[in-house]
C-alpha cells in the first residue's frame, strides 16, 4: 500500500475512533440513572408517549381518540402530538425486537440513552467541513458530555428531544455542505437532504423553528449584505420550503396546526418572496441597482396584506412566550405556571462549556464573519441562545451549537499554535540531520503558551462542564462533571405514589373518573389506567382553571365539579401541593390560575406587589416561629383542608380519605372518595 494511502486510511480510522468514543462517552453518561434505579420512565411526558406508542404497535395506526385524557371531551392526538415521534419509537422497538428485547416499556426506557448521542454524527461531520479534524473531535465530545443536552435525554427522558436534535444537526450538516457547493446539482442534492431530516424533525419536535426560521433569517441577512445569489437561497430556502409544503397535509399534525398560514411562517414567506425578487431583477435587467430595497419592500408588503386579509392564526402563549420573554401574557394563564415554560437554565446546564463556545463565537464573528457558511452558524448560535434563556426546555438545543463554535475555537487556538509548531519542526529536522532528536522536554517547553492556552480554554471547560449545583450548607461540594448529576438523576414514581397507583388499579372501577391538578394525569393514566380531566398536555385551559378554582376554594366548589364530571375521587399529592404548610408548592399556580392574585409570581417584575400584596391574604410570616403560617382563608380551601386530614387533622364534609400514600413514612398522596 502507498504510504500516501496508508496515512489517509489511518486518518480515517482515528477520525471514525473519535466519533465512536464520543459516542460510547455519551451513552456511557445516559444509561447511568437506569443502572442505579432500574428500567423506569420518568414521570411526566414519556409516559404519555409510552402509551401512544404501545397503542401504535398493537392496532397499527395511532388512536385518534385517548379515552383515559381529558374526561369527558378528550382529544385527538394525531392534531395535536407528534406523530413522527410514535412511528420512530416502534420502528426502532421493531428493529431491536429482532434481537430478543421484547418489552416495549424497557426499550423506550433506554431509546434516548442510545438514541441522542447520535448528534455527534453531524456535529462532527460539520465542523470538520469548516474547520478539520481538531475542530470535530472537540465539538463530538463536547455534546456528548454536555449536561444541557443530557438533561432531557437521559435513559427514561422518552421525549421528542431525544430524536429531533440528531435530525436538526443532520440537517445543518446538509445546508453547510450546500451553501459551500460549486455545482448546483450538489446544492440541490445537498439541501433536499436538509430539508427532508427538517421535515422529519418537524414531525416529532416544536425546535424544529430554530432552523425553519433560522435558515430564512440568514437568507435575509446575505440578501442586506448584498451576498446572496441562486446557490444559497436554495441552500437556505428550500428546507423551510420543505417544511411549508409537508405542512399542507403530508403530516397531519402540522396541517392541523395549519404552519403555512401561521405567525411563525412570517419570517419564512417574507424571506423567499424577498429572496426570489433579489434574484430576479438582475436576470431581467429590471432597476438592479435597487434591488435590494425593493425585495425588502414586497416582503414588507406581503406581510401586510396578511395582517390586512386576517390570514394568520394568532401565536399560542406559549410560542408567544418563546418568541417575546417579556411579553406579558394575560392573567391567569396557564402557560407561566408550567415549570418547563420558565426562563431558562442555560448558564447553570452549559456551565464552563461556554467559555470557549463564547469564545469561538467571538472570534467568528470577527474574523469570519464574510464566510457564509461559518456565518450562517454564528447566526444559528446565537438565536439558540436567545430562545435557550426564554425557556427552560431549550438549552438541549443550544448545546450543539455552542459545541460547534467551541470546536471552532479549539481550530482558532491551532491557528495560533503554527508558528510554534513550525519551529519545534525546524528544530526536529536540524537535529535529525546531526542524527539527534529533539527532547519531549524541549518541545514542550516551546509550545507552553498554546498547551497552557489550549488546557486552560477547551480542555478543562470540556471535561468539566456539568451542571453546578450548590448546596445550602456551608463546605459541601458542587457537582462538576455530567455524570454525577445523572447518576441522582431518579427514574420512576416514589414510593407513595407507587402505593396510591397500586391502591386505584385494585379498589376503583375501570369507569371511575379521577380529579387531580394537571401534573398527575398522567401518572394515574398510565400507572393506573384510570380516567382523569386534566393532564400536562394542558391543551384545555378551561378546564385546568375549573379545577385550581376547585381546590381554591369551599368543598362545595369541589362538590360541583364531581358532580359537572361525574368523578368518584379526588387526588391530592400533599407536599408538592401545599409544600409542608410553609407557603411554598404548586397552590401557587391554582390560585394564580384561579384568579385569586392581583399580580403575577411568575413575573419579575410583578413579584414583589405578588410578595407583598396577594400572598398575605393567604400565609402570614410568624416572627416568633420564623416560619410563613396558613391564614384561615387558606385553611378552608378544599386543598389544604383535604391535606391536612391526610395527616390526621379535621375530616371533610363531603369527602372520605379512603388511602394515604406514604414515602419513607411520610403522607405523600392522599386519595378522597366523594360521600354517597
Amino acid at each position: 500500500m502507498p504510504e500516501d494511502e496508508g496515512e489517509n486510511l489511518r486518518g480515517k480510522l482515528l477520525e471514525i475512533v473519535a466519533i465512536v468514543i464520543s459516542y460510547i462517552l455519551g451513552v456511557g453518561v445516559r444509561i447511568l440513572p437506569a443502572l442505579k434505579y432500574g428500567a423506569y420512565l420518568t414521570a411526566d411526558d414519556p409516559l404519555l408517549h409510552y402509551r401512544i406508542t404501545d397503542y401504535l404497535l398493537k392496532t397499527g395506526h395511532l388512536p385518534t381518540y385517548d379515552p383515559l385524557a381529558w374526561h369527558p371531551w378528550s382529544y385527538n392526538p394525531t392534531e395535536v402530538l407528534p406523530i413522527l415521534h410514535y412511528y420512530t419509537g416502534a420502528a426502532i422497538y421493531k428493529l431491536v425486537s429482532l434481537f430478543g428485547f421484547t418489552d416495549l416499556y424497557t426499550v423506550v426506557v433506554y431509546i434516548p440513552a442510545f438514541f441522542a448521542p447520535l448528534v455527534v454524527i453531524p456535529l462532527y461531520l460539520t465542523a470538520r467541513e469548516l474547520w478539520g479534524k481538531l475542530a470535530a473531535a472537540v465539538s463530538s465530545i463536547s455534546i456528548s458530555l454536555s449536561w444541557a443536552y443530557i438533561n432531557r435525554s437521559l435513559a427514561g427522558f422518552y421525549r421528542h428531544e431525544q430524536f429531533a436534535i440528531p435530525l436538526l444537526m443532520t440537517s445543518l450538516f446538509f445546508t453547510v455542505k450546500a451553501m459551500r457547493s460549486e455545482e448546483e446539482w450538489k446544492v440541490l442534492a445537498y439541501s433536499g437532504l436538509s430539508g427532508v431530516f427538517l421535515v422529519y424533525a418537524s414531525g416529532i419536535w416544536a425546535g424544529f423553528r430554530a432552523l425553519y426560521d433560522g435558515y430564512p433569517l440568514i437568507m435575509f441577512l446575505l440578501l442586506l449584505l448584498n451576498r446572496l445569489d441562486w446557490r444559497k437561497a436554495l441552500a437556505l430556502g428550500l428546507p423551510s420550503l420543505y417544511v411549508l409544503l409537508a405542512s399542507f397535509g403530508a403530516l397531519s399534525n402540522l396541517a392541523f396546526r395549519k404552519l403555512y398560514i401561521s405567525m411563525e411562517s412570517t419570517l419564512v414567506w417574507a424571506a423567499l418572496l424577498a429572496a426570489f425578487i433579489y434574484l430576479l431583477l438582475p436576470k431581467i435587467g429590471f432597476m438592479e441597482e435597487k434591488r435590494r430595497v425593493i425585495s425588502v419592500l414586497a416582503g414588507i408588503a406581503l406581510l401586510v396584506v396578511f395582517f390586512a386579509f386576517g390570514i394568520y392564526e394568532p401565536l399560542t402563549g406559549r410560542l408567544l412566550r418563546v418568541l417575546f420573554p417579556s411579553a406579558k401574557l394575560w392573567k391567569g394563564n396557564v402557560v407561566e405556571t408550567v415549570a418547563e415554560h420558565g426562563s431558562g437554565a442555560t448558564i447553570e446546564t452549559l456551565t464552563t462549556l461556554l467559555i470557549p463556545g463564547l469564545l469561538g463565537l467571538l472570534f467568528l464573528f470577527f474574523e469570519r464573519w464574510r464566510n457564509d457558511g461559518e456565518f450562517t452558524i454564528g447566526i444559528l448560535t446565537l438565536v439558540s441562545l436567545y430562545f435557550s434563556f426564554s425557556m427552560i426546555r431549550l438549552p438541549p438545543l443550544t448545546a450543539p451549537f455552542i459545541a460547534l463554535v467551541a470546536g471552532f475555537f479549539a481550530y482558532r487556538l491551532q491557528l495560533f499554535s503554527e508558528p510554534y509548531m513550525k519551529r519545534v519542526r525546524s528544530l526536529e529536522r536540524a537535529r535529525r540531520k546531526r542524527g539527534q532528536k529533539l527532547p519531549l522536554s524541549r518541545k514542550i517547553k516551546i509550545l507552553k503558551v498554546p498547551i497552557i492556552l489550549f488546557l486552560v480554554f477547551v480542555i478543562l471547560p470540556v471535561a468539566f462542564q456539568g451542571h453546578i449545583r450548590r448546596y445550602a450548607i456551608p463546605g459541601t461540594s458542587s457537582y462538576v462533571l455530567s455524570f454525577e448529576e445523572a447518576l441522582n438523576y431518579d427514574l420512576g414514581f416514589r414510593e407513595g405514589w407507587r402505593d396510591a397507583l397500586n391502591w386505584m388499579k385494585e379498589n376503583t372501577k375501570p369507569d371511575d373518573v379521577m380529579i387531580s391538578w394537571w401534573d398527575y394525569g398522567y401518572w394515574m393514566q398510565t400507572g393506573a389506567g384510570k380516567i382523569t380531566i386534566a393532564d400536562g398536555l394542558t391543551i384545555n385551559e378551561t378546564q385546568i382553571r375549573l379545577i385550581a378554582r376547585a381546590f381554591i376554594g369551599p368543598e362545595e366548589r369541589m362538590l360541583n365539579l364531581t358532580s359537572m364530571f361525574n368523578a368518584s375521587y379526588v387526588v391530592v399529592s400533599v407536599p408538592d401541593e401545599v409544600g409542608q404548610f410553609s407557603g411554598g408548592g404548586k397552590w401557587i399556580a391554582m390560585a394564580w390560575i384561579a384568579g385569586e392574585f392581583e399580580h403575577s409570581p411568575y413575573r419579575p417584575d410583578e413579584n414583589r406587589k405578588w410578595f407583598t400584596q396577594d400572598l398575605p391574604k393567604f400565609f402570614v410570616y410568624d416572627q416568633t416561629t420564623g416560619r410563613s403560617v396558613p391564614t384561615e382563608y387558606t385553611m378552608n380551601t378544599t386543598l389544604y383542608k383535604m391535606a391536612l386530614s391526610s395527616i390526621g387533622g379535621t375530616n371533610l364534609q363531603y369527602f372520605d380519605l379512603v388511602h394515604v400514600g406514604k414515602n419513607k413514612g411520610y403522607v405523600e398522596v392522599a386519595i378522597f372518595k366523594v360521600k354517597g
